[in-house]
C-alpha cells in the first residue's frame, strides 16, 4: 500500500513557522525599543548640548548601550539628529492636529496649533530646548508638523485668508517665530497669554485682519493630549528621574 499522506487541517499553518513569526516579532518588538530609547536619549542630550555638539558618546552613556548596539541603528551625528527631529515633529502633529483640525478656517488652524504647540513647550521644558537648541534644524525637513503646517499656511493663501506670499517665507514666519516663542517661554517670564498673543501677530503678518487676527487668536482651546508612552513624556520622565537621583 502507498503510503498515507497527512496534512494540516484547511488554513492552518505548520508549527515551525508559527515560533518564526513569534520569534521575528519579538525580535521586532526588541528592535523597536532599542531605537526609542536612543532617540529619547539623543532629544535629551541635544537638549543639553545642541545639535552641534558630538554627542554619540554622551547618547550611548545615556541610553546604557554598548557602542556597537548603537551604531546598529545609527551610523553619524547627523543621521541621528534627523531621525530626532522626524520623531519630535510626528508626535508633534498627532499630538496637535486634532485640536487644529477641529476648525476648517485655515487661520484658525495656524492660530490654534501655534497655541497648542506653544501650551506642549510649556508643559515639557526638555522638548523647548531641544528645539531651540536646534533651531530649524530640530524641525526637521520631512516631519509631519512640517506638512501640516505647509498645508494650513497653502489653504490659507488659496482662501484668501492669508496675502499671497511665497510658501517658503509663510513657513519660516510661522515656523522661526514659534522657535522664539519656544525660547521665551524657557528662558523668560513670559505672560499667560503670551501664546495668544504671538499667535494673533503671526496671522497679522500672514495679512489677517487686526479684529479677526485677535478673535481667532482667542478662541477656545481644547487641551492637546501627550500620550504617557509617546517620546516627549517619556523624556520629561527619564530628565525628571535622573534630577531626583
Amino acid at each position: 500500500m502507498p503510503p498515507v499522506r497527512t496534512s494540516s487541517p484547511a488554513g492552518a499553518s505548520p508549527a515551525r513557522p508559527r515560533k518564526q513569526d513569534h520569534r521575528a516579532r519579538v525580535g521586532a518588538a526588541r528592535r523597536e525599543k532599542t531605537r526609542l530609547l536612543l532617540l529619547e536619549s539623543a532629544m535629551l542630550v541635544f537638549a543639553r548640548r545642541g545639535v552641534e555638539a558630538s554627542v554619540i558618546d554622551e547618547v550611548i552613556g545615556t541610553a546604557g548601550m554598548s557602542r556597537g548596539t548603537f551604531y546598529n541603528y545609527f551610523r553619524s551625528n547627523e543621521e541621528l539628529l534627523a531621525a530626532v527631529a522626524r520623531a519630535v515633529s510626528d508626535e508633534m502633529l498627532r499630538i496637535v492636529d486634532p485640536v487644529a483640525l477641529v476648525h476648517a478656517d485655515p487661520a484658525a488652524r495656524v492660530a490654534t496649533g501655534v497655541r497648542s504647540m506653544l501650551a506642549v513647550a510649556r508643559t515639557h521644558p526638555h522638548l523647548a530646548a531641544f528645539m531651540v537648541r536646534g533651531g530649524i534644524a530640530a524641525l526637521g525637513t520631512q516631519g509631519l508638523a512640517v506638512e501640516a503646517l505647509a498645508r494650513d499656511v497653502a489653504a490659507g493663501m488659496d482662501a484668501g485668508r492669508f496675502s499671497r506670499m511665497h510658501p517658503r517665507l509663510a513657513f519660516d514666519v510661522v515656523a522661526g517665530s514659534v522657535l522664539a516663542g519656544m525660547h521665551t517661554l524657557l528662558t523668560a517670564k513670559a505672560p499667560r497669554d503670551y501664546p495668544e498673543e504671538l499667535a494673533g501677530t503671526l496671522l497679522r503678518a500672514l495679512g489677517v485682519a487686526n479684529a479677526t487676527a485677535q478673535r481667532l487668536a482667542n478662541l477656545p482651546l481644547a487641551r492637546a493630549l501627550v500620550p504617557p508612552e509617546s517620546l516627549l513624556a517619556r523624556a520629561e520622565a527619564r530628565a525628571a528621574r535622573a534630577g531626583a537621583r
